[in-house]
């Protein structure tokens, strides 16, 4: 049996025949797109394809591998199964190559400031300064910070603002309006030591246009383009991307539109699609759940969430296939939750180790709710309640920054006894500070400091000093909520993306609350009293509304598929407004869907 003969067999054994994952694996095509939901096997599919690649020498000396993904710890996580899984089968083919060296896994903005740490200075003489050490803070903070903010006149603050909302808008600047903001950041914020998250990739695409060699130099550099959460891109990164590929880069695109949640903040739609058409690239669905394989029921739920977005709510069933949901229904808020706390008691009673999560839609007067039977009831909760708007949330971090290139930025060693020093430096800054949401913060960062110093102990100096700056400069304190040892967390349905926990519930599943206001506004049935609002009877969904509806399920299926074992909704017979005025409610059309049935989801 040949070098190559082997591993396919090992690779046909560790996917267990799984015809669409073994299609990705040893397709021929040079470029591939993959449809992967949650729970799929993607990141399984995507190692044996470098592995297949690397066996049939489709990756050669010097060329490199490029892994680019949009969260700082999915972008660590990948790494480590890279360097760790893939040794094994090359191994079987007696290849040498030491496989952590071929791969460069990052996030965008770390690719970036990879690009122009070592090129920045042709572009402008304040980027001979390692790009590492500035602060990175967003657009919109610049008008809040005294020392930058008196820099600007009113007029230019606006502007800089409006950039900021055309990119989440999804509308690529053009040459003026680019021309404008780099002449305006590199004047004013880089000789201060701050530079902007988006001027961190507009650099790189003004310098891969202005100099052609360097761009040509990344396309050969990199034979292989693996992108993950591709249905994240937004317009600037959209750009970049295909700045970096040629002709001849064989790439692999690994997304779900189904997950597509970001759109408030920039994710284009219908972006696979124009991937796969501008670039020619075959399309591979995965099509069998892992995570849900012995889980009869939540696999229903699965399969119908995503029947109903494929076609557009027209999804039919038989009776004897619908999915059921367990559901509670409430008379009040408060009954409500009472019913959410009186079963996640129940839970952990049967297993104290279990993880638990109530992921809301967004914080209020609903949500608030819950916290106080969570408290009256003595229940230890970690508080996850915040977004990344809020002000504390970004000063936390801004802070944290500030701090961590002080104190690390001249010698990378971060050793348990720095790493200590560290948290403690950042709890004294806020020894005095009341706020529930900072205690949160300092907890996630020793969550994510003592991860740090033991499972990723074996990670470089290097890379241990960018995934904590990276986790500071991007806001994503909040995905070291998978380290936090509190059984139950309470955060929202955004927050809570890329983790899971064995239970989850889903509350407030109600008209003008999930789906959200701005959708509801827009329906025909908003003012007709349903108890269980049927929005989606037939022809009842006009065009405009369509894509609104399948916002909000992307939103409610990445709630629903962040349980292991099993999901609960709930709604009760009156909600708060954002005034804190109480108004008849009842379930929501997400409790609707064809092909779900609702459980123990009566009305009193």
């Amino acid at each position: 049996m040949s070098n190559l003969d082997e591993l396919k067999q090992v690779l046909n054994q560790q996917h267990e025949g799984d015809v669409q994952q073994l299609s990705v694996v040893f397709s021929d095509a040079d470029r591939v797109i993959v449809e992967a939901p949650a729970g799929y096997g993607k990141t399984t599919t995507m190692i044996s394809r470098i592995a297949f690649l690397f066996a049939t020498d489709q990756i050669p000396n010097p060329k490199r591998i490029l892994g680019l993904t949009f969260s700082v710890n999915a972008a660590l996580k990948i790494k480590r199964e890279v360097s760790e899984k893939l040794p094994e089968l090359i191994k079987a083919q007696n290849n040498p190559t030491i496989i952590g060296e071929k791969a460069v896994i990052t996030n965008y903005h770390g690719f970036c400031k990879g690009i122009l740490k070592k090129y920045g200075y042709l572009l402008f003489d304040t980027l001979k300064k390692d790009v590492n050490l500035f602060k990175a803070i967003g657009d919109n903070e610049i008008g809040k910070i005294r020392e930058l903010s008196k820099l600007f006149t009113t007029g230019t603050i606006d502007q800089i603002n409006k950039f900021e909302v055309s990119i989440k808008n999804g509308l690529y600047p053009n040459d003026e309006q680019i021309d404008f903001y780099c002449e305006t950041i590199s004047r004013n914020l880089l000789p201060l030591g701050y530079i902007t998250h988006n001027a961190v990739i507009i650099f790189t695409i003004v310098l891969l246009i202005k100099y052609p060699e360097i761009r040509k130099f990344y396309q050969n550099y990199f034979s292989l383009v693996i992108v993950d959460e591709f249905q994240d891109t937004n317009c600037i990164a959209w750009a970049m991307l295909q700045l970096i590929l040629s002709d001849k880069s064989k790439t692999l695109f690994l997304g779900d539109s189904l997950q597509r949640i970001y759109g408030f903040i920039g994710a284009l739609p219908n972006i696979m699609t124009v991937a796969q058409q501008k670039y020619n690239m075959i399309p591979i669905p995965l099509t069998k759940n892992y995570r849900f394989r012995n889980n009869s029921e939540m696999l229903k739920l699965d399969n119908v969430l995503r029947e109903n977005a494929n076609n557009s709510f027209s999804y039919h069933s038989a009776n004897s296939n619908c999915a059921t949901l367990p559901a509670f229904w409430g008379k009040t808020q408060e009954d409500e939750a009472k019913q959410i706390v009186d079963k996640i008691c129940e839970k952990l009673t049967s297993d104290s180790n279990l993880k638990v999560a109530i992921l809301c839609r967004n914080r209020g007067n609903n949500a608030t709710v819950i916290e106080n039977e969570l408290g009256n009831r003595n229940l230890d909760y970690f508080y996850g309640m915040f977004s990344d708007e809020d002000q504390e949330y970004i000063d936390f971090h801004i802070k944290c920054q500030e701090l961590f290139i002080e104190r690390f930025s001249k010698r990378k060693t971060i050793s348990r006894f720095a790493c200590d020093r560290f948290v403690e430096s950042v709890c004294n800054e806020y020894k005095d500070s009341d706020s529930k949401i900072v205690d949160s913060l300092i907890a996630l960062l020793k969550a994510l400091f003592e991860k740090v110093a033991t499972d990723y102990a074996t990670i470089s100096p290097e890379d241990k000093y960018i995934l904590v700056l990276d986790t500071f400069e991007n806001r994503q304190l909040k995905q070291a909520m998978e380290y936090i040892n509190s059984n139950v967390v309470m955060t929202t349905v955004h927050g809570a993306k890329g983790l899971e926990w064995d239970y989850v519930f889903l509350p407030d599943v109600e008209r003008w609350v999930f789906p959200g206001y701005f959708n509801c506004k827009n329906c025909s049935n908003n003012r007709v009293k349903f108890l269980k609002c049927k929005c989606f009877l037939p022809n009842s969904i006009s065009s405009e509304l369509m894509s609104q509806l399948i916002d909000e399920l992307s939103v409610f299926y990445v709630g629903i598929t962040r349980a292991r074992k099993q999901v609960y909704i709930s709604a009760s017979g009156v909600r708060y407004n954002n005034l804190g005025n109480l108004y008849d409610s009842g379930f929501s059309c997400l409790s609707s869907l064809r092909g779900i049935q609702l459980v123990n989801g009566k009305y009193y």
